[in-house]
């Protein structure tokens, strides 16, 4: 299969984990700081209104809801797909004595860029608190996606991995 192939199978498998806990974790988020996100809605929903069109923020609200573990799912698994492929490139470079440990640190390199860096945004608009739960969050969703990542990447690089002579005259065949 090669190592795109490879990081793109894993990334998929790691970024639908990872979306399925990151939209059940928006939804936390969006329900703990429901007043919070009301008040911005209600802001996009005049602005709507200024439009001519007819939207309130408890439909905007609504839908924010209902699309968050839908909107996680799918970008999960599409970025998780580039993400993988990303990994399989880059993976000897980053530190750690095995997979897993490299799954991880390229999770905590993708919080600090997706939930430190890019995260500033909402410290502007919703206030400390939110940004600080939604960095607690985002961490655990990423290690969660690293874990997943560097056990099936380790797994299936293994598995697609040619067998040596050695391998296959010793008997250990499918066992590396």
């Amino acid at each position: 299969m090669g190592k795109v192939g490879t990081g793109a199978k894993a990334g998929a498998v790691a970024g639908l984990a990872y979306g399925i806990l990151d939209g059940i974790l928006a939804m936390v988020t969006l329900i703990i700081f429901k007043a919070d996100v009301m008040k911005e809605l209600s802001k996009e929903a005049s602005a709507e209104s200024a439009h001519g069109l007819t939207v309130t923020a408890a439909a905007l609200y609504s839908l924010t809801l209902n699309l968050a573990v839908v909107g996680g799912i799918i970008g999960g698994l599409i970025i998780g797909i580039i993400i993988g492929i990303i990994f399989a490139y880059v993976h000897n470079k980053i530190p750690g004595k095995n997979m897993i440990v490299k799954g991880e640190v390229f999770g905590l390199i993708l919080w600090i860029i997706f939930g430190v860096l890019l995260g500033l945004n909402d410290l502007r608009i919703y206030g400390t608190t939110y940004y600080l739960t939604s960095l607690v969050f985002g961490i655990i969703s990423l290690l969660v996606f690293g874990l997943v990542l560097g056990v099936l990447y380790n797994k299936w690089e293994i598995k697609d991995k040619p067998m040596t002579d050695e391998e296959f005259n010793s008997g250990n065949a499918g066992n590396p």
